[in-house]
């Protein structure tokens, strides 16, 4: 500790300067204590909905809520291979029967909340049952654990965990701990869930629970789901927890003195954590977030438009950084197949031949993006290549929209059409966030549209906002980007009828018995060479069906302070704040 004394305390009496002397001992020994702190500060381009795994739905969340509670193992950023967490080790399946595998993991022994309370199996339960509450809005997560048979604890200490997996879901062993754990003392302070089997809230529906079985999980539904736990109390056992959530400006994490993991790092790599803070500023605004990296004031922008990127490249790589590494994300247009008119094929043929891809990858992304025909990434080896790319064709577009009936009746430039009586404008609501490029790909769609007689109106709106009307269905287009796990691909959230409800994953309503045929032979496939027919089957019936309009992969851009070292990552967001260190 480098504690000074100044010249001024020469002047002082002797009373004074042992009063001066006690500041300026407190005042450099901050001043140190903060030079020692690694901050670190990454700018946000939207606000997450909330910190809360399985309420959230804005993957701007899932970055942060790792480092606050994590799963019991992850994929790495360099190998995207899973690594532990709080488990001793990966295991390998055991058969159990024809239908069932099992997986057994040992806890970490010294794996603790925030509070001290140790972590055990009981708060694993708790996790699962907590997203199988059927009054949980989001049903998401629901979809995937209903392939878990059973989980229980195998040990005298409540720190050996066995999880009891359909034998064919691809996704085993995602299922046997990849996802955040949540306490449950702190969550479930009453134990409300203990008075319900797993099984039963797999199993039973609405129909089935009495009056007040209903009313208890209605009840706790509430509770869970209510902002107390979405922004103020949340906890983990990772090696961040929250200091403060300053709406529409930060979000700031602290570490947690004496962490548990801190001492087992040497062997279990995801349990770094470098940073002793950690802040995200939300700046929409590009130009002013570039402007607090160039002052010293940020350290990290990341999705920063292609323009600029470039430009920033090009005059001040001696002053940052750059990256540019390959994400499991692809940008589309989804549909909602519920309005009357978008349920028509031959209208969303139309829209798909309105966008000119590959021109606004070149002119919008310098060519850092990867044209898509699928919702599968292309580093995926089941990708179906073969799917040729819709064309740019606004006069194919017209020809469709003619045959089906549609013209401009009154000369005011849009088409119409007379539906169960009445003359209806060809014309749609199309949702999109804020982003620079966001808007840029709207203008360029409603001027194409314009010029063949469909009046697009443009709706910007913040990611929570554009979430809570996904949610409603209170849409016609939406522009999203959606991010990919380095797993199999698991089309049931996406595309099974049993997620087209409001809260639903499955935003565009499309859902035909083949699909869902098709998606549950997916999940259950015997081999991988059965499975990936079955992929790239379903991919076909996708892009013939104009499903969703699929855009392109786009490389991340990340810009970065010389301050820091940061190691590439194809997971999301390109890097793992953990493993950021100061230089």
């Amino acid at each position: 500790m480098n504690c000074k004394f100044t010249p001024l305390a020469k002047s002082l009496t002797p009373f004074l300067l042992f009063i001066f002397i006690l500041s300026t001992i407190e005042f450099h020994c901050s001043e140190d204590k903060k030079d020692k702190d690694f901050v670190l500060r990454i700018r946000l381009a939207d606000e997450p909905d909330c910190l809360h795994p399985v309420v959230s739905q804005s993957s701007l969340a899932t970055q942060i809520e790792v480092l606050i509670m994590p799963p019991l193992f992850e994929f790495s950023p360099n190998k995207l291979e899973f690594s532990p967490i709080l488990v001793k080790s990966m295991v390998d399946p055991v058969i159990v029967n024809d239908s069932t595998v099992s997986y057994t993991y040992e806890l970490q022994e010294n794996a603790v909340w925030e509070d001290g309370q140790p972590l055990t199996v009981d708060d694993i339960i708790y996790t699962i049952k907590s997203t199988l509450n059927p009054c949980i809005r989001n049903k998401t997560y629901a979809g995937f654990f209903k392939n878990i048979r059973d989980v229980k604890s195998t040990s005298s200490n409540n720190k050996t965990v066995t999880f009891l997996i359909n034998k064919n879901y691809m996704q085993g062993q995602e299922m046997s701990g990849n996802y955040c754990i949540y306490p449950e003392h702190i969550y479930d302070p009453n134990s409300v869930l203990r008075k319900f089997s797993l099984q039963d809230l797999m199993h039973k529906d609405s129909a089935n629970w009495s009056a007040e079985e209903w009313n208890n999980l209605k009840s706790y539904g509430s509770e869970y789901q209510s902002q107390k736990f979405c922004k103020e109390k949340i906890v983990g056992c990772g090696p961040y927890k929250l200091l403060t959530w300053q709406s529409g400006s930060k979000i700031i994490l602290e570490k947690k003195k004496n962490w548990w993991g801190d001492s087992l790092v040497s062997k279990y790599p995801l349990l770094i954590s470098k940073p002793d803070r950690i802040e995200y500023w939300i700046m929409p605004e590009e130009a002013s977030a570039l402007l607090e990296l160039k002052n010293g004031n940020i350290d990290i922008i990341s999705e920063l438009t292609p323009k600029v990127f470039e430009e920033l490249k090009d005059k001040d790589s001696d002053k940052l950084n750059f990256a540019t590494p390959t994400l499991m994300q692809y940008m589309y247009i989804d549909i909602n197949h519920r309005n009357p008119v978008l349920s028509n094929l031959k209208v969303r043929m139309a829209l798909s031949h309105l966008i000119n891809v590959d021109q606004f990858i070149k002119e919008q992304y310098n060519g850092l993006a990867l044209r898509i025909n699928s919702p599968v990434h292309p580093s995926k080896s089941y990708y179906n290549s073969s799917i040729e790319s819709i064309k740019y064709d606004p006069l194919k577009a017209t020809q469709l929209l003619k045959e089906d009936g549609w013209k401009d009746t009154n000369g005011d430039g849009s088409l119409d059409k007379k539906i169960n009586g009445k003359t209806q404008e060809l014309a749609f609501r199309f949702y999109l966030t804020n982003k620079e490029t966001s808007k840029k790909f709207g203008l360029l769609l409603q001027e194409e549209c314009k010029k063949v007689g469909i009046k697009i109106d443009l709706i910007p709106k913040e990611a929570a906002s554009l979430m809570n009307d996904l949610n409603e269905l209170n849409f016609d287009l939406v522009l999203i980007a959606q991010r990919q796990s380095p797993s199999l691909w698991d089309p049931f959230q996406m595309y099974s009828s049993s997620n087209t409800k409001a809260g639903g994953f499955n935003k565009s309503g499309y859902a035909t018995s083949k699909s869902d045929s098709i998606i549950a032979s997916i999940r259950n496939a015997g081999t991988e060479n059965e499975r990936n027919k079955l992929y790239l089957e379903f991919q076909k019936i996708l892009h013939d069906e104009v499903v969703q309009i699929y855009l392109f992969s786009p490389l991340e851009r990340i810009v970065y302070s010389k301050r820091i070292n940061l190691v590439e990552s194809s997971r999301r967001p390109g890097y793992y704040e953990g493993m950021i260190t100061r230089k």
